[in-house]
């Protein structure tokens, strides 16, 4: 019995001042995370994780319950084992300076011993002299040792700090009253909580299908352990705006427009890190669903344990969509062939960082742009070196005057030569370039015996073509130029 009480001592002080939370959910906002709490209505009393402002509180009780006499304390200071563990290395490590800064002035003093000659005889000096330069060695050796232990301490430091990175708790006080089995959650922003989300496409060129799985490597510091919680990870930014910009005119007026260069900046690609190995339990597995409410659109991952200080592999979504497998050459930039799916999403993914895979082959990592609900959408996964491209220049005419001096034209023609060098048919899609006329005076005429597929109001012209294993085709494309001469 006596045995059984310790054990239960041990394991109410391991749970500390977080002795009375128990964490629900969390709400994962781009921009925001916020702690969904439950509260026990027979107390009037329960600890926050961090600190909390009073502004920042919402009660969740679906009108159920009634909540009065609302105040919230911060504390500078935890009582709790993890946060005495955490000040306790801390004076190790400040101990431990002072001791190598000590030793290091005394090897210094040993340093500067002077013999004066008058002073002592030459025994004197041999002996003092070995003297100190044992003295120096072991000092020597000792702050090699004080060092390893200070490192250890560091580490151990760590350790605790990335469980427990704050010692700023919240005391939350309140009275509430609820019908027979409502419950009543608390909800407040954290900032123990940090993520590092991404998307995993692996798109199957013999199915013909694309799998896009949405996942997060997410890291608690609270120094408490949330256990079989549901996490809502939002495809959008947490904002309190709610109403349209205010409405006001546009007025029209004759001016000359400045010419302004847009800048896109290339994301940088985030080094993903390998997640912490899953711990054996018998707990439920977790799962994952979509979900949509009125205006917007969220996954859901529920019974998942978050351990604190350690990152945890959660997955929101694993999808498989049929795919159109295609080859588009940039015909207007480098010319080169690239491998490209096509497909249609039933659920909204947002824009984020994202690994490629081409039949599981690692292909790169990038940004790709919002995948909307039902709409067509296009990924590309690097370039096909089956396909080979060539663009030569055959004329370029600049600008002469043209029939009564009055015109003046300019003419510009490649020749194409695409090869299939891969086992099987490919379909190729080379879109070009045509400038586009903004006067009536100006005119623009597209030079090519190969009938276009697709020619669009903003100069985009799409030819679609099927080849088979080692099949050539060559064609020209061009266009010319006319526009009034003004000497």
């Amino acid at each position: 019995m006596k045995k059984l009480n310790s054990l239960l001592i041990v394991s109410l002080l391991s749970t500390g001042v977080y002795a009375n939370i128990d964490v629900k959910s969390l709400d994962i906002y781009k921009n925001r995370t916020f702690i969904n709490q439950q509260l026990n209505t027979r107390e009037n009393s329960a600890d926050l994780i961090g600190k909390v402002r009073f502004e920042d509180i919402r009660f969740l009780n679906n009108g159920k319950c009634k909540v009065d006499n609302i105040s919230v304390i911060s504390n500078n200071y935890s009582s709790d084992t993890l946060s005495s563990k955490i000040q306790e290395y801390k004076q190790k490590i400040a101990f431990k300076t002072n001791e190598i800064t000590s030793v290091k002035n005394i090897i210094q003093s040993l340093n500067s011993i002077k013999f004066e000659k008058d002073a002592v005889n030459l025994k004197n000096i041999k002996e003092v002299s070995t003297y100190t330069q044992k003295e120096i060695e072991l000092n020597y050796n000792l702050i090699y040792t004080l060092q390893l232990e200070l490192t250890k301490y560091n580490q151990e430091l760590k350790e605790l700090t990335n469980k427990k990175n704050s010692n700023v708790y919240s005391k939350l006080n309140y009275n509430a009253t609820c019908a027979n089995g409502s419950d009543l959650l608390v909800s407040y922003p954290t900032f123990n909580v940090s993520k590092n989300s991404f998307y995993e496409i692996n798109a199957n060129s013999k199915d013909k299908n694309v799998e896009i799985k949405n996942k997060s490597f997410i890291t608690q510091s609270s120094g408490y352990d949330f256990k079989n919680i549901d996490i809502n990870m939002y495809t959008y930014n947490y904002s309190n705006a709610v109403n349209p910009q205010t409405f006001r005119a546009q007025y029209l007026d004759i001016v000359i427009p400045r010419v302004m260069k847009k800048n896109y900046a290339q994301a940088d690609a985030v080094v993903m890190e390998m997640s912490a190995p899953m711990m054996k339990s018998s707990k439920i597995a977790p799962v994952f669903s979509y979900n949509e409410t009125t205006t917007k659109a969220f996954f859901k991952a529920s019974h998942i344990d978050l351990i604190s200080g350690i990152k945890n592999a959660v997955t929101f979504s694993n999808d498989t969509y049929k795919a159109k497998n295609q080859i588009e050459i940039d015909g207007y930039s480098s010319s080169n062939a690239f491998y490209k799916v096509d497909f249609k999403s039933d659920k909204l993914y947002s824009t984020q960082s994202t690994k490629l895979y081409l039949d599981g082959t690692f292909i790169g990592q990038s940004y790709i742009g919002e995948i909307k609900k039902d709409k067509d959408t296009s990924i590309y996964l690097g370039i096909d070196s089956f396909i080979d491209v060539k663009k030569d220049l055959i004329k370029d005419m600049k600008e002469k005057p043209f029939f009564s001096q009055s015109k003046l034209k300019t003419e510009k023609i490649w020749k194409y030569t695409i090869i299939n060098k891969s086992k099987e048919e490919k379909t190729i899609t080379l879109v070009e370039r045509l400038p586009v006329s903004k006067h009536e005076d100006i005119k623009v005429e597209l030079i090519s015996k190969t009938k276009y597929t697709k020619k669009e109001d903003n100069g985009k012209v799409s030819y679609d073509i099927k080849l088979k294993a080692n099949e050539k085709f060559s064609f020209d494309y061009g266009y010319t130029i006319e526009k009034p001469y003004k000497k």
